[in-house]
């Protein structure tokens, strides 16, 4: 193993350290540590996508529980391009637009992360408390409509469908105004 190889190992093994530290400081909701860890991942630039998706994926939750949802969207976005399949940055991607009001973009960003892991129930549950608030959601859009039947019908099949999940540090609902 040459050097330069092994200063990227290492580089890398450094990154994830980061991710690690940072995750830790979002069980005790130290969102500012937590973000500072994130982005200490990208000056490192690792080659690797585990860290490079992690980092953009959490740093973007952190910023949704801080109120900055426009940046939250940029690193979801990010994380995406890095690993599409991953489900996790569809569903940050979700809590940034709901937060932006961006409800149909919400909703589907939820849909799109139910359809991949559809195992982890946080992002259909978000989806419903966004409906929940916003009954007029589906009404207004017949295709959004159809595809969250369809996806009811799917993890119900598969029996999927969960109990609401309690309000923890890692999952919490967010506010939605309802509609007047």
């Amino acid at each position: 193993m040459n050097l330069e190889s092994k200063t990227d190992e290492s580089r890398e093994w450094r990154a994830l350290d980061h991710v690690e530290t940072g995750i830790r400081h979002e069980y005790s909701e130290n969102w500012l540590a937590a973000a500072e860890e994130y982005r200490q991942v990208f000056d490192l630039n690792p080659a690797g996508w585990v860290a490079r998706y992690s980092a953009n994926n959490n740093l973007a939750y952190v910023l949704v529980q801080l109120g900055e949802y426009e940046q939250a969207a940029e690193y979801c976005r990010a994380a995406i391009a890095i690993k599409p399949e991953r489900y996790n940055a569809h569903k940050n991607l979700g809590l940034a637009l709901q937060g932006l009001g961006c409800w149909n973009e919400a909703a589907r960003s939820y849909i799109e992360a139910t359809l991949r892991f559809p195992q982890d129930a946080r992002a259909w549950q978000h989806l419903q408390y966004l409906l929940h608030a916003r009954p007029t959601l589906l009404k207004q859009n017949p295709e959004l409509e159809q595809h969250v039947t369809e996806m009811h019908n799917v993890l119900k099949q598969n029996e999927f469908l969960q109990p609401p999940i309690e309000p923890s540090p890692m999952y919490r609902q967010m506010d939605i105004p309802s509609e007047q």
